[in-house]
């Protein structure tokens, strides 16, 4: 996603499209510093120029202060641009607050006082490289959609609660890549609570509430029995390497024939065919989570819906915006790095939607007198302008490059 944004018309189009008092909160969290006489960036539109060449063309600090020289007239060095992101956290979150779409009452007040928390994890292409080489480890809080965590690791790291610095108060929701027993115990010790969809093989052998053992074989005898779709749970316990014993339980349903469907076809993409047991093509017929909260079965059915929605607008992001890339390994201005590509994720949808608005299609000397909306058509037109300018000017690559 290449953006230079010369063209002032392309750009007050995707102005247009944040918060009314974009330009008042940049004063609020003292992004323009209009005290200092020598401030090369006076004006939120010159900041998030700034941002959304940098972060949305996925340029070095040296890349992203040359294009903005040629296309803009903007002098900023790259030490400046990468101080910029070092602060801009809080600035880029409320813009992002108030600009994403809600996916259902996530108060903490509606989930037993929970503060419901999402842990994900993407591989991620460095500078130069031709394949994965780090993993971007994310938590995210579902109620105001605020980064609680963002950290880059190599990829030998996988995914688990212990990347993560969990509170007391927090329910942690995660796939089947955090459902491991070291996790749930790093995040119990800290007074957190989890809601991870179930990965058996993954644990260590769990015991029901009479002691006797329940793994693979019971648990499917066990949800073989349901007699329709209703949610069932099932108290279980297991220890840890540590020695400790957590208590959790297993809440399961039987997916619809529509649902059991969709999961065998993912299940095929994910995995070959000699990967695939019986007991994985039984699986994947039902829903099953593993919770040490509070929620009853019905709730923490629902409350893991609401993490699948964010995870499918993140899938979404990732297409879009280029979350598999990134100019840097540095860990410091990772959080404004997410948050840009996130706010150009949600650009991109409003400017889709509006396009959309308009039907039959105008000419463009007609629709100059009208809104001042540009389609994702139109932003392409503006990047291909200057290609060549962007080709002419481009620096080499530097390894110190803050992202």
């Amino acid at each position: 996603m290449a953006l230079t944004l010369d063209n002032s018309r392309d750009f007050r189009a995707l102005l247009s499209h944040l918060p009314e008092d974009y330009a008042d909160l940049a004063v609020e969290h003292r992004q323009l510093q209009l005290q200092y006489g020598n401030a090369k960036i006076r004006t939120a539109d010159d900041l998030l120029r700034t941002f959304f060449v940098h972060v949305g063309g996925d340029l070095s600090v040296r890349q992203t202060s040359a294009v903005l020289r040629v296309t803009s007239g903007l002098e900023i060095s790259p030490m400046r641009i990468h101080k910029k992101m070092l602060r801009a956290p809080p600035y880029l979150h409320a813009l992002v607050e108030r600009m994403a779409p809600r996916e259902g009452n996530l108060s903490a007040e509606r989930w037993l006082g929970y503060a419901m928390v999402s842990a994900d994890a993407t591989t991620v292409v460095g500078p130069g490289a031709d394949c994965a080489d780090a993993r971007i480890h994310t938590a995210m809080r579902l109620s105001d959609l605020a980064l609680v965590e963002a950290k880059v690791t190599g990829v030998d790291v996988g995914e688990t609660l212990k990347n993560f610095a969990c509170s007391p108060g927090q329910l942690w929701i995660g796939d089947r890549g955090y459902c491991n027993a070291n996790g749930i115990e790093h995040a119990r010790d800290r007074g957190a609570a989890v809601l991870l969809r179930l990965n058996i093989h993954a644990m260590p052998v769990m015991r029901d509430a009479e002691g006797s053992p329940f793994h693979a074989a019971e648990l499917l005898a066990w949800m073989g029995a349901f007699p329709g779709h209703a949610v069932h749970e099932r108290r279980v316990a297991f220890e840890t390497r540590s020695g400790s014993t957590i208590e959790a339980r297993i809440v399961a349903r039987r997916l619809r024939d529509a649902e059991a469907v969709k999961a065998r076809e993912w299940m095929r993409r994910e995995h070959k065919a000699h990967e695939i047991s019986a007991q994985m093509d039984q699986l994947a017929g039902y829903m099953v989570l593993i919770t040490t909260s509070r929620l009853s079965a019905a709730q923490a059915i629902e409350a893991y819906r609401l993490r699948w929605q964010i995870e499918l607008q993140f899938k979404r992001w990732k297409s879009l915006c280029g979350f598999d890339r990134m100019p840097n390994f540095l860990d410091d201005t990772i959080v404004a790095w997410i948050y840009v590509k996130v706010l150009l994720g949600l650009l991109l949808e409003r400017l889709a939607s509006a396009s959309a608005e308009v039907f039959p299609p105008e000419r463009n000397e007609e629709r100059r007198h009208r809104s001042e909306t540009v389609t994702v058509a139109d932003l392409a037109a503006a990047v291909a302008r200057h290609q060549a300018a962007l080709d002419g000017h481009r620096p080499m690559p530097d390894s110190v490059a803050a992202g």
